[in-house]
């Protein structure tokens, strides 16, 4: 009898215990939630993360802050994110370099980007573009490949992220010219340096590119995808100027650390998948030159695993090496 009673107990703990956890899954979130940006402040992908925190705090109730751990080609905070509590209250910004290109980038990385994360929500595509400082005498790629073959290694180009690296290096593997590599902890950082005429060239976001064109600050040249872009159809493509080979566009999406509850990921998968679908937030996002590319953590799963093989492809025949 008194075994019998105990093992009654010992089940009603269980139940109480099990209720707790449904408890938490159905009141989450109840504090402030992080978003790790493996990259500066001030660059593309912070603009567009703010973008996406400020929509899902006010659809969660929460606060939402970006905290930005630039540095290492964005390993720094992926790794920082990679190490978090899969509690449902870290989330990472991450990309088709950070999770992607930077596995065949690096030789070895303090983390798996598949394994140790859990796919939340496809965000947004990227555009890159070819800026150079107003000093520079050309105005379309062209010029610059003709001033670059007749100034090997003369002409400098910065890069404070993996896809401003990887993009300039495929045109240098394309036009058969030397540059020479310049890094940077952030892209906002060499932009600044490009500005201030300090480098030559840089393969630009378009959400940060356009508003500096604008003031005089740098020229464009081109932009990398593979058609035109929409919000600046007057711009050619890199392949429209004569340049083959040299097609680039980002993608970023939200991740948590593996072993997040299901519970959580389906809230907060849902949760952002409603804020990306919104008409207010994709109207931001094409405002700061992103385009809205929305789908599901499973389909961001699928992407990201394709993305490390092709991106494999391209960094092999390009011969890209992070110095």
């Amino acid at each position: 009898m008194r075994l019998f009673i105990r093992l009654i107990g010992i089940a009603g703990i269980a139940a109480l215990a099990l209720s707790g956890l449904e408890v938490t899954a159905q009141s989450y979130p109840t504090k402030p939630l992080r978003l790790i940006v493996p990259q500066g402040a001030g660059g593309g992908s912070d603009i567009g993360a703010r973008v996406i925190a400020q929509k899902l705090s006010e659809a969660i109730g929460q606060q939402v802050v970006v905290d930005n751990r630039p540095g290492a080609g964005g390993i720094i905070g992926v790794d920082a994110a990679a190490k978090s509590a899969p509690d449902g209250y870290t989330l990472l910004l991450g990309s088709n370099t950070t999770m992607a290109a930077n596995v065949s980038l690096y030789s070895k990385l303090p983390f798996d980007p598949v394994k140790d994360f859990t796919p939340l929500a496809m965000a947004a595509a990227a555009h890159f573009s070819f800026v150079v400082h107003p000093s520079v005498p050309v105005n379309n790629m062209k010029e610059l490949v003709t001033l670059a073959k007749s100034k090997p290694g003369q002409l400098n180009y910065g890069a404070g992220t993996s896809s401003a690296q990887i993009c300039t290096e495929m045109l240098k593997s394309s036009a058969g010219i030397k540059l020479t590599y310049v890094p940077y902890k952030s892209s906002a950082q060499a932009l600044s340096d490009l500005i201030a005429g300090h480098i030559q060239l840089i393969c630009e976001p378009l959400v940060t590119a356009t508003a500096n064109v604008k003031a005089g600050k740098i020229k464009i040249l081109a932009v990398t995808s593979p058609e035109r872009v929409s919000s600046v159809p007057e711009l050619p493509t890199v392949v429209e100027a004569g340049i083959p080979g040299v097609e680039y566009v980002a993608w970023v999406g939200l991740f948590a650390p593996a072993g997040i509850p299901k519970d959580v990921l389906n809230k907060l998968s849902s949760e952002l998948l409603k804020v990306l679908k919104q008409q207010e937030t994709m109207d931001k996002l094409k405002s700061v030159g992103f385009e809205p590319m929305v789908a599901g953590p499973e389909e961001l799963g699928a992407i990201q695993k394709a993305d490390i093989a092709r991106q494999a492809k391209v960094i092999k025949e390009a011969n890209i090496k992070i110095e």
